[in-house]
């Protein structure tokens, strides 16, 4: 029996550890597509990577209206931006609209063209016109495609081909 080397005892170990390291490895070419917070500016932004790693400014929050209330435009970041990852890792990310909750004008989202109010994305300010809010919140760059108008001159954007793989289609 030929006596065992230290060198080779030594490599083979190498060898099936990196093999080990290697299978648990995260892939960086697709990563999670989310949405959080900006806060590096001036005024905090919320921001949705896609599955490619690009950031997509979504929500740019410059009023203080609620301020008072406890919602300065820092915490509308972090809380609408967590909701909007709730509802995309979720799969009810799929249109937004605008509608009524708790007898205040809301951006929120829809199951469906021409379908209700589902789940609250964000509150306006009293007087703010919903439909221009919306247009001007998803003003996305050059090329982007125009929202349908639903029932009662309502729009709805379907956001699903926007978020990509991240939607669960249903």
């Amino acid at each position: 029996m030929k006596p065992i080397s230290l060198t080779n005892t030594l490599l083979a170990s190498f060898i099936i550890l990196s093999a080990n390291v290697g299978v648990n490895q995260p892939s960086f070419a697709h990563p999670e597509p989310k949405f959080y917070c900006h806060t590096s500016g001036n005024k905090p932004v919320t921001v949705y990577i896609n599955h490619r790693g690009i950031e997509e400014p979504w929500i740019r929050w410059t009023s203080n209206f609620f301020k008072k209330a406890g919602y300065d435009p820092l915490t509308r970041c972090q809380d609408v931006s967590h909701r909007l990852q709730i509802y995309s890792r979720h799969g009810t990310l799929r249109y937004v609209t605008t509608g009524r909750l708790n007898r205040q004008n809301v951006i929120c989202t829809a199951d469906s063209f021409n379908g209700g109010c589902k789940s609250l994305i964000l509150t306006l300010e009293p007087g703010q016109d919903p439909v221009q809010t919306l247009k001007n919140l998803f003003a996305w760059h050059p090329g982007a495609r125009p929202s349908e108008i639903g029932k009662n001159g309502v729009p709805y954007i379907n956001v699903r081909g926007r978020l990509g793989g991240s939607v669960n289609k249903q």
